[in-house]
């Protein structure tokens, strides 16, 4: 591509490379002007073709190239630059567009090549990282999702709970008003509180293993935290640690504690008042 009679090319036009090797390149510029120009060095636009087998062009960047001092080209005359440059530490492995912007005083000129890069140690812990976290960011997603499906598990209990009693007291208002309503009336009424009483309490026995086996499951975190605490605290007694080195971790310990309990307290009256204990 040429800027104001100016030409240029590059050999070789594909590489295969690693970031942070170094490799040689001929440019070679055509200066097809009626003026002499100076060529103060090179520019390189950098574009994904495929990142890591993933084909999503991503532009990364560019990178200045100034040459120590101005290379000439008369008029009508060509110039062979021979060059080794340092592959950027691109922290990404796969296909790329550069594009390759010669920066002349008669303007600026372009030609394209396309590089390879190879894995390096670099794009092996950019993967590892980027892996790290979206593992983390599912893993945070998923704990909240759980999290919020517990919530909505006991919201529902609860709310299990609060429609037995209301039917609880209805059949205590049923009996005590039976002389004043129809025999015929009592007896539906008692039927259909009767029997969504029934099923409530059927779906709510239907969760207490459920609840149970999170009871378990949270005693068991609660004696392995409070073993740890113990734990922590022995060595403070023994010199293993120091006091002040080791009162971070028990109150970060003993938070966890406080939430683990406090969520079995929570299933333990669930429990109860299903039980109708």
């Amino acid at each position: 591509i040429s800027a104001q009679g100016i030409e240029a090319a590059i050999s070789p036009s594909s590489i295969s490379t690693k970031p942070g090797n170094k490799e040689r390149f001929s440019l070679t510029v055509w200066n097809h002007g009626n003026k002499d120009i100076e060529i103060n060095g090179i520019r390189l636009r950098i574009t994904s073709k495929e990142l890591f087998g993933i084909p999503i062009p991503i532009y990364l960047g560019e990178y200045a190239f100034p040459f120590d001092k101005p290379e000439p080209v008369g008029a009508g005359k060509q110039k062979v630059i021979e060059r080794t440059i340092e592959i950027p530490l691109i922290p990404f492995a796969g296909s790329f567009d550069v594009e390759v912007l010669v920066e002349t005083t008669g303007g600026v000129a372009s030609t394209r090549m396309q590089v390879k890069l190879l894995y390096s140690w670099l794009s092996l812990a950019f993967l590892f990282v980027s892996l790290l976290i979206v593992i983390g960011i599912i893993y945070a997603i998923l704990k909240l999702s759980f999290r919020r499906v517990r919530r909505r598990k006991i919201h529902k209990i609860d709310d299990l709970l609060s429609e037995r009693d209301r039917y609880h007291k209805l059949l205590k208002e049923l009996e005590a008003k039976r002389g004043k309503i129809g025999e015929k009336e009592y007896e539906a009424l008692k039927e259909e509180y009767s029997s969504n009483l029934n099923r409530i309490q059927s779906e709510l026995e239907s969760r207490l293993p459920g609840l149970q086996d999170d009871l378990a499951r949270l005693e068991k975190e609660i004696e392995d935290i409070t073993g740890e605490i113990r734990k922590i605290k022995a060595r403070v007694e023994v010199k293993e640690v120091k006091e002040k080195e080791a009162e971070a971790e028990i109150r970060k310990k003993e938070k966890m504690l406080d939430e683990r309990r406090k969520k079995a307290d929570e299933l333990r009256d669930l429990i109860r008042r299903i039980k109708g204990i």
